[in-house]
């Protein structure tokens, strides 16, 4: 990928899956290879089939692996592993109509306000890309609504019964809703406003009335869903398989639709062509990659670009490796230092004061420097 204009004359292909996401990129991606997986899962032996089951909680994929496995003959796959992805599928669907219940009465009382909604991810994921409560799971409601709504569609959720736990996250028992005023939580991070600026009302202009859930809610154009899906799993530094599954399934569901052209100009616009780019090489490891027939000379990457993209599509993503992407994307060397002080240390979690700032410095970097070792500590258990 060199660019978003390198996508105007572009096509969907199917590839292989890569060496380097095992089994679990054989049971993620929307393309079967039955004929590996079964091989891949006839040698696993008790202890590799519970380590696989560990993976697959990290990764999130029980759900898509659950089906994977259900095509494969009965006698081929270890009784024990299909019982326990049926299990898990199970509770998936469970959990997922339970809250498409909570989330169908959010937008019904949205619509009641008068107050357009976009539902983004989450249960529209579900429904959109893979059809089948039982393969996603998700943890809250990412909803979207215009700035001038969100006073109105907080009070909508207040009297909801939610209660305001943190900035504009709401609760209600097991149900959370995350109410944004804009898609990339420009909000907790104002400098990703500054590097990635999406025209929210042009989303919603562009929108179309539709159903999540069984209630009304705008339905993002396909170009428009697509550049958000990947700018999230940049954002979350390729943390989780299913982040890369969402995309890969998107872009493969989706192949006849897509407007190469007009996504080209879009990403272009928002500052995130070669965020896609980099998006797009991931979905590649999953066998959905993408062919162009109009590659303009390819652009110098710096060494960690190189670095990073590299830990990426070996499974090994590096804490912050999303932060540190973004950041080479700014235009100009300061625009890249204030990107990566917000990630570093958001605004709303520093002290005021030079001296409570000065002081609070080193606690911040400890703090930083133990959490990217736990969770690297942790990739490294379950890779």
């Amino acid at each position: 990928m060199h660019g978003a204009t390198s996508l105007r004359l572009a096509r969907v292909v199917e590839g292989t899956v890569s060496i380097a996401t095992g089994i679990p990129g054989l049971l993620a991606s929307p393309v079967p290879h039955d004929r590996e997986l079964g091989f891949g899962l006839q040698a696993l032996d008790t202890r590799a089939i519970a380590a696989l089951l560990d993976r697959l909680s990290f990764h999130r994929l029980d759900g898509l692996a659950h089906r994977a496995v259900g095509r494969l003959p009965q006698e081929a796959i270890d009784p024990w592993l299909r019982s326990a992805l049926k299990r898990r599928a199970q509770r998936l669907a469970a959990a997922t109509l339970s809250q498409a219940l909570s989330l169908a009465e959010v937008l019904e009382a949205l619509e009641r306000s008068r107050i357009p909604v976009v539902v983004m991810r989450g249960l529209r994921s579900v429904e959109s890309i893979y059809g089948d409560p039982s393969l996603r799971p998700f943890e809250d409601h990412d909803l979207l609504v215009l700035p001038a709504d969100g006073v109105a569609a907080r009070s909508a959720l207040k009297r909801l019964g939610f209660e305001e736990s943190a900035g504009c996250l709401y609760r209600r028992g097991g149900v959370l809703v995350d109410l944004h005023t804009d898609p990339l939580g420009a909000r907790r991070r104002p400098s990703r406003d500054l590097l990635f600026p999406v025209p929210v009302r042009d989303l919603f202009e562009r929108g179309t009335p539709g159903l999540v859930a069984g209630a009304p809610a705008l339905l993002l154009e396909p170009e428009d869903e697509l550049l958000l899906l990947a700018i999230h799993l940049v954002k979350h530094s390729f943390d989780r398989l299913v982040r890369t599954a969402d995309l890969a399934h998107y872009l493969f569901l989706n192949r006849g639709v897509l407007d190469w052209t007009l996504l080209a100009r879009r990403a272009d616009s928002w500052g995130s062509s070669r965020v896609l780019g980099w998006a797009l090489q991931a979905a590649a490891t999953l066998g959905v990659s993408l062919r162009s027939f109009d590659l303009p000379p390819a652009r110098d990457t710096s060494a960690l670009e190189r670095y990073l993209m590299g830990r990426v599509l070996a499974l090994r993503p590096l804490p912050g490796t999303g932060e540190f992407l973004m950041a080479l994307a700014a235009p100009t060397f300061r625009a890249r230092l204030i990107f990566l002080l917000g990630a570093l240390w958001p605004e709303s979690e520093r002290p005021h004061g030079v001296l409570g700032r000065t002081s609070a410095l080193p606690r911040r970097v400890f703090h930083l420097a133990g959490g990217g070792m736990r969770q690297a500590t942790e990739r490294r258990r379950l890779r």
